[in-house]
């Protein structure tokens, strides 16, 4: 890669040198021009130096105009792509990010938002994320824009845009091909598989973390005044990008590698390594710290998946990321994959064609083009905190079209060595470059248009996702939960049934079906599934006790009241200040008759949730207790 890096920067000095030598038309040539100048009396203007001068300012502006040109076309094509975008609404994890939470809303919650987890506002068991830039960014917008929908994707389309330019300047300076870079920074800008991480504004985390990650890497490829590259300064940019999602520090391999590639020539041994991995060795190891103070885990000890089905479902979904990657098509943001849990051919077979593909892509960088390793680890690294996902999250929401934004880094830089490699040829090899270029940016640019509409809100998202992985119960069950909401109850149940036909040991489904049951008034049929539920050896603590307060409810419904008091103390005891609990102890003792400890229990639940209803009830509950006691007064005095 060195060797390629280097003959970038002697072309972009050969090209410095032929504009200052083209520049000024009536300066000599060093070569061919031997005669001696005449001296010239002191005092006396040289009219053609300063004819000369005036020449190259007045030429300057128009220069850079056309220099700008490019980067400004290319911008705007990126915009351009996004402006159906404009038209959608709120989707997925936007109302819980944004429309409710009332840390990205004012800027008084600032400690909170740098010193808690990604979704502190939910409480302390969600899931662990902590991304204070990508908070910073959130609140920022809602300054600005405040809750209007139209104005947050307005903000992801401009970081999109920047992203591009920044993807233009560093495949122009690895590869010093201008078309080269113009045809990547065009594929970037329209690529299909980041309608996902710009249309939806919570997945803005990607597009941040990429311009930090890209920032990084044009660091390296500036220099300071003695050649040097400005090392420290592309490893703060990592740290910013780390800060944004944490999947970045997938980054620390390339940009380490990269820099002790720039610092050839300034150093030898382990003082070359040093310098080129000390920097991101520190910053990497002050935001775990910081990390590590702030949650005080990991983030990975729990989730849907063992480590065994992670290690042997990766070759898999790594295969299918690439073929996404690649091949754009059949888009719907979230995907189904098989999981597998012990090794099988099929996991023998992916994994050889993994490593294949690995030692092909590095024989061939090694011998014949560095940019092209350089390019194939931008694609690959990237993906591999995504298969980590495999863990946390379940099936259906597991592997997202948003993973792959970072990585098509390094398909566009792929794209720009390509089209270099071709360009300096015959003239019909470059009317096919721009042939081929101008179809795939064309088509690209239609189906990003088109894939946008999917994104308008989350009944539209849902449907496209069933529509392309009809056997994605966790998209049936969150869009059978949306239909409750809007009050189509039948819808709600179809859809949530067909959800735990799909996957029967679902948790989390069964969850979703009984609350479906319960809004529906068929508590019989919640009662059976939620007790068959809690029979489930292997039921995590959490929706042990979501299934104990749902079954608590139920049986009040039912009037089995002290059943329903036993399931509540019962969750009580593993969390006393779980909302919703206090609400339904307050219930029960309502129907018992026993006011007093009701108007506590609401009372209580006012406290934890701040919930006016409960204020309300506790109210309402205390006039009807002075009320019979009135009447109780009045019967004994008459």
């Amino acid at each position: 890669m060195a060797k390629v890096v280097e003959k970038g920067w002697n072309c972009q000095r050969a090209v410095f040198a032929v504009v200052s030598l083209t520049a000024a038309p009536c300066q000599a040539s060093p070569t061919f021009d031997t005669s001696i100048a005449r001296p010239r009396p002191s005092g006396m203007k040289d009219e053609r130096a300063e004819t000369r001068t005036g020449d190259v300012r007045r030429r300057r502006w128009p220069r850079r105009l056309r220099a700008a040109s490019v980067p400004v076309a290319i911008c705007s094509l990126a915009f351009a792509a996004y402006w159906n975008s404009l038209s959608c609404g709120f989707v997925r994890d936007d109302i819980l990010q944004i429309v409710r939470n009332p840390q990205v809303q004012s800027w008084r919650y600032l400690p909170q938002l740098l010193g808690a987890h990604l979704f502190s506002q939910l409480g302390p068991e969600t899931i662990f994320f902590y991304r204070p830039l990508f908070s910073l960014w959130m609140l920022v917008v809602h300054t600005l824009g405040g809750l209007r929908p139209w104005f947050w994707h307005l903000s992801s389309m401009v970081l999109h845009v920047a992203a591009t330019y920044l993807v233009f300047r560093v495949c122009r300076r690895l590869t010093a091909s201008a078309m080269g870079s113009t045809a990547a920074a065009a594929t970037f800008a329209v690529h299909p598989i980041h309608v996902d991480a710009v249309t939806w504004v919570s997945a803005s985390s990607e597009i941040l973390s990429t311009i930090c990650t890209v920032a990084a890497l044009l660091a390296l490829l500036d220099s300071r005044k003695d050649g040097a590259p400005r090392v420290w300064i592309s490893a703060l940019w990592y740290g910013a990008g780390l800060f944004a999602k944490e999947t970045a520090i997938s980054m620390v391999p390339i940009v380490a590698v990269f820099a002790w590639v720039r610092l050839k020539g300034r150093g030898a041994g382990m003082r070359r390594v040093w310098e080129a991995a000390a920097p991101y060795g520190a910053v990497t190891a002050g935001c775990l710290l910081v990390r590590w103070a702030v949650l005080r885990r990991v983030g990975v000890e729990s989730g849907e998946h063992s480590w065994a089905e992670v290690i042997f479902t990766s070759p898999s979904v790594l295969l299918f990321y690439l073929k996404k990657l690649f091949l754009p098509w059949q888009l719907s943001g979230c995907y189904v994959n098989p999981i597998t849990a012990s090794p099988t051919a099929t996991f023998w077979l992916q994994l050889a064609a993994v490593l294949t593909g690995v030692a092909a892509i590095a024989w061939f960088a090694i011998r014949k083009r560095s940019l092209v390793g350089l390019a194939a680890a931008l694609i690959v690294i990237p993906v591999l905190p995504a298969l980590t996902v495999i863990r946390i999250y379940q099936q259906g929401n597991m592997t997202n079209d948003r993973y792959l934004y970072l990585p098509s880094v390094g398909l566009a830089l792929l794209v720009a060595v390509l089209v270099k490699q071709i360009w300096p040829r015959r003239a019909l090899a470059k009317l096919a470059v721009i042939g081929a270029v101008l179809a795939v940016v064309t088509v690209f640019y239609a189906q990003t248009l088109s894939q946008q509409r999917f994104y308008r809100d989350d009944r539209v998202f849902y449907l496209r996702v069933i529509e392309i992985n009809p056997s994605d119960a966790y998209a049936r069950a969150l869009l059978g939960d949306l239909y409750l909401g809007e009050g189509r109850v039948d819808l709600a149940i179809e859809q949530l049934q067909k959800a735990h036909q799909i996957d029967p040991q679902n948790q989390q489904i069964s969850l979703h079906l009984a609350l479906g049951y319960f809004v529906a008034d068929k508590y019989r049929e919640a009662e059976t599934v939620l007790t068959t539920l809690l029979q489930t050896p292997n039921l995590d603590a959490k929706r042990r006790t979501a299934a104990l307060l749902s079954l608590g409810n139920v049986e009040i419904a039912l009037d089995n009241l002290d059943d329903a008091q036993r399931l509540l103390h019962q969750v009580a005891q593993r969390d006393d200040r779980l909302p919703q609990l206090h609400w339904a102890l307050g219930a029960v003792f309502e129907k018992k008759g026993l006011l007093p400890q009701a108007i506590a229990e609401y009372d209580k639940e006012y406290e934890i949730t701040g919930d006016e209803t409960a204020q309300q009830r506790s109210a309402l509950v205390t006039r009807r207790m002075q009320s019979a006691g009135e009447s109780s007064t009045a019967g004994r005095g008459s």
